[in-house]
């Protein structure tokens, strides 16, 4: 099995116009999605991210904050999970609840093995 990294983006705060009731019913939808690829052992660890953070680079001998991106998107969680290819990881992902919500995107990244590296 490889690694994969799913990036889960959205805009702002997507989850902040949502009812009490909707709010649950999206936590137990997605909560049982991620339980389910735990017990097949799919899921090595999913967290949401906070909202607020920064970009660092590196510019003229110092590290400086930004440049930002033109968009509001931002990466508001992952999933770290295994799968036997991108395709595959494509399709676990596409299972994803929150696809049924129109507001979250999804970037599936396979993670490389560098030798020295973990």
């Amino acid at each position: 099995m490889k690694e994969f990294l799913l990036l889960i983006k959205s805009e702002e705060e997507p989850k902040a116009d949502l009812s009490p009731e909707q709010l649950q019913q999206h936590i137990e939808k997605v909560g049982s999605f991620i339980k389910r690829l735990t017990e097949e052992g799919r899921m090595k660890s999913a967290q949401p991210l906070e909202m607020e953070g920064r970009i660092l680079s590196y510019k003229n001998g110092q590290i400086v904050d930004g440049p930002y991106n033109e968009t509001k998107e931002i990466v508001s969680g992952y999933y770290h999970l295994l799968a036997k290819d991108l395709d595959e990881a494509i399709e676990i992902a596409k299972g994803d609840p929150r696809f049924e919500e129109g507001i979250w995107r999804m970037e599936v990244r396979p993670i490389k093995k560098v030798t020295g590296i973990n």
